[in-house]
């Protein structure tokens, strides 16, 4: 009798939940204090994750807010941007990082990426003009940048450089965790992060200065201390006016349990791409590359030789149950209208930017195969057979 061939389960690329999560949900709810600063029986849970997030990233001082982007934004605002100030951003990421610039009242200025998909460093020198403040590295999809080059260009000029973490919480360059290689890292813990509450972000920081920024700026400015009703302490410089982008004790409570699943997670996917790939390497396969493989969080992009065979493949791939994407729909992030037109709240702020060609003819032939800490070996198994069916269905034109 045959066996029957390994079946993929979607279902099981998701996040990892458990019983622990409800658990310390319901504890806060219990306590009738989900405000981060006081309440009637405050657990403290969002102070506790900071430093437990400290700890896993080795940088001294947290700051949980509401979002990635809000973490973007506080960044920069701990660090000092000036109104107006360029910062440097790669032509493939999300939206939210634009938006953080913004918000911080700074100017995008877009920068190409190389065959990791990721700030290509080599270009950075000719973007830099005396406008030019910072750098902004994404680590994107699971996978540092390049970090060591692109910190060169940085201190070579005198400019700041915050981390975009936001999809690559446990992630290392270097044997050092993201989010500790620049001035400030920012992390999302949206729904599809590797550490997620529905929403989230955090700022991680070396410097107490900039700490107390952030600290102040996310908590309205942090003219008083709401925890405890008085000032906040001495003033290292004058008051300023802030926003809200408090985390919440349900958050903080939620990520708590989540960071214990962090290491473990990132090392079964990590083994998942790694055996995919050798299972895959009789294929003439062209993956993206990763600036430090061994410290990934586990990471399947490859790049076809056109944009027809990324929508094949992806297709191929979808209709096996298998979850594939071109990233970011095949496009920079100016391609938005409002980027394009540098449409802000208060106005337009730039001009039209130069195409990065490169980056686009990168990103739209990108297809980021869709991974899960709980596949079982047999949803390995299979997703190897799909991979390999639908790339050999690719083989004329990919050879």
């Amino acid at each position: 009798m045959t066996a029957p061939e390994p079946r993929y389960e979607p279902a099981r690329a998701l996040a990892l939940w458990g019983e622990e999560e409800i658990a310390a949900a319901v504890e806060v709810l219990r306590s009738r204090s989900l405000f981060r600063y006081y309440g009637p029986d405050l657990r403290h849970r969002v102070d506790a994750f900071e430093s437990e997030f400290s700890a896993v990233t080795g940088v001294p001082h947290t700051v949980g807010v509401s979002s990635g982007t809000a973490a973007l934004t506080a960044a920069m605002v701990g660090l000092g941007i000036p109104e107006g100030a360029e910062v440097i951003v790669p032509a493939v990421t999300f939206i939210g990082s634009v938006n953080a610039v913004v918000q911080a009242r700074g100017i995008p200025v877009f920068a190409e990426v190389d065959d990791s998909l990721t700030l290509d460093p080599e270009r950075l020198d000719e973007l830099v003009t005396e406008r030019t403040w910072g750098i902004m590295p994404v680590h994107l999809a699971n996978a540092a940048a390049d970090m060591r080059p692109i910190t060169q260009v940085a201190r070579r000029h005198g400019l700041r450089v915050v981390e975009d973490a936001a999809q690559a919480a446990g992630v290392h360059y270097g044997g050092r965790p993201v989010g500790s290689l620049g001035d400030a890292g920012a992390f999302s813990f949206q729904l599809e992060k590797n550490l997620t509450a529905g929403e989230g972000g955090a700022v991680t920081v070396g410097d107490r200065a900039v700490y107390d920024r952030v600290a102040r700026f996310q908590d309205q400015g942090g003219q008083f201390t709401t925890g405890r009703g008085g000032d906040r302490g001495a003033e290292a410089e004058a008051p300023f006016l802030g926003a809200n982008l408090r985390m919440t004790e349900l958050t903080g409570a939620v990520l708590s349990v989540q960071l214990r699943r962090l290491g473990p997670m990132l090392e079964r996917l990590r083994s998942i791409a790694r055996h995919v790939r050798r299972e895959a390497a009789d294929l003439p396969v062209r993956w993206r590359r990763l600036p430090d493989e061994a410290g990934s969080g586990g990471d399947l992009t490859l790049l076809l030789a056109s944009r027809l065979e990324a929508r094949q493949f992806v297709a191929a791939l979808t209709a096996e149950g298998i979850p594939a994407h071109t990233m970011y729909q095949g496009q920079a992030v100016y391609a938005n209208r409002a980027v394009r037109e540098g449409r802000t709240p208060w106005g337009v702020a730039w001009d039209r930017p130069a195409r990065c060609r490169t980056s686009e003819g990168l990103v739209g032939r990108s297809v980021t195969v869709g991974l899960g800490a709980t596949m079982t070996d047999g949803d390995v198994d299979a997703l190897v057979a799909v991979f390999r069916k639908a790339y050999e269905g690719l083989a004329p034109a990919a050879g």
